[in-house]
């Protein structure tokens, strides 16, 4: 694994644009330095709600061998990500990664893999949103620790309501036949990192791990930014 994740320094241009639309922090709204890095202050950065530890493993989560959660799905980092999602913010991306990077090498990096695979959109849902966030931050982590992002192995291939607003039995049968291989797929004895935004109830990332699991993956991780607790 790298040793740092560093951000692209500002260049000149974005500095003029900047002069114009100022850079704000992405929790607090506080206009920050035209030369700033990444869109988040140093104070919001200090209280965001760090989840602490490594990759460990959890019973909810059946097919994958280690979870790793940055933060708390709370407070700042809730009000981040609820922006980049929701309102047309994919330069996000590139702060909320560069969080991530962070506390992964706080508690001891990442295991050895051949692939980071984001948890797929529905391409419907992508096309209305512009992109999918996952894969955003899949793209940053995988230039982060020099590792293939693969976007063709599985995919969505319906349409889902909220997993969050379910009960579990109805998260089962809300995701039954909602993703599927890509044809073709072929992971056999392939050590994969799943990506996503936030885990919630972890039926979704289950769900895909478990594709890979009958595809013949050999071990399976998931990295979330935050995790939500109930």
């Amino acid at each position: 694994m790298r040793a740092k994740h560093g951000l692209i320094p500002v260049s000149f241009f974005e500095k003029l644009i900047r002069l114009l639309f100022p850079a704000k922090c992405m929790v607090c709204n506080t206009v920050l330095m035209e030369d700033a890095r990444s869109y988040l202050c140093n104070t919001c950065k200090t209280d965001l709600e760090r989840y602490g530890g490594g990759f460990r493993k959890s019973d909810g989560l059946s097919y994958i061998d280690g979870i790793f959660a940055a933060f708390r799905y709370h407070g700042g980092i809730e009000t981040a990500i609820q922006a980049f999602k929701y309102k047309n913010h994919p330069r996000l991306s590139e702060t909320i990664s560069m969080l991530l990077c962070e506390e992964l090498e706080k508690h001891g990096g990442v295991p050895e893999a051949d692939y980071i695979i984001p948890v797929p959109m529905h391409p419907g849902k992508k096309r209305r949103r512009g992109y999918n966030q996952s894969e955003l931050i899949a793209g940053h982590l995988g230039e982060y620790l020099n590792m293939e992002v693969r976007t063709d192995i599985i995919r969505k291939i319906r349409h889902t309501r909220p997993q969050s607003r379910l009960k579990r039995l109805d998260r089962l049968r809300n995701l039954k036949g909602a993703f599927s291989a890509v044809p073709g797929t072929n992971v056999e004895g392939k050590d994969i990192i799943l990506v996503d935004d936030v885990l919630t109830t972890g039926t979704t990332m289950n769900t895909c791990a478990k594709i890979l699991r009958e595809k013949g993956a050999a071990h399976i991780y998931g990295i979330v930014v935050a995790i939500a607790e109930k």
